[in-house]
């Protein structure tokens, strides 16, 4: 099990370990958000970033879009399928009943 207090001492990726564990210093950018950070807290205890989304790579939107898109379409085929193929049954009684005979 990791504390918490070890957590900040784990060097995340791309980062080289710093003998005196100081936080890294940013040329003028901003705090990161909570949420971005690796030791934040995970599972149904973790807060969700504002908004609702987080910062996603172009890749995944448009993967999310086109996944997105394939459902609707299995949606539609789904429940259109169906619906003509019975419209075309009952148009066929229609058709068998004026017939006589």
């Amino acid at each position: 099990m990791t504390l918490d207090s070890d957590l900040a001492r784990i060097p995340t990726t791309g980062e080289a370990a710093r003998p005196d564990d100081s936080p890294p210093a940013a040329a003028g950018a901003a705090e990161p958000h909570p949420w971005a950070g690796a030791d934040r807290p995970r599972g149904l205890d973790a807060y969700f970033p504002p908004g609702g989304e987080d910062e996603a790579p172009p890749e995944r939107v448009a993967d999310e879009r086109r996944m997105t898109r394939l459902l609707v379409l299995f949606v539609a085929l789904l429940v259109g399928v169906p619906t003509i193929l019975t419209l075309i049954a009952f148009v066929g009684q229609l058709i068998a009943l004026r017939g006589g005979g």
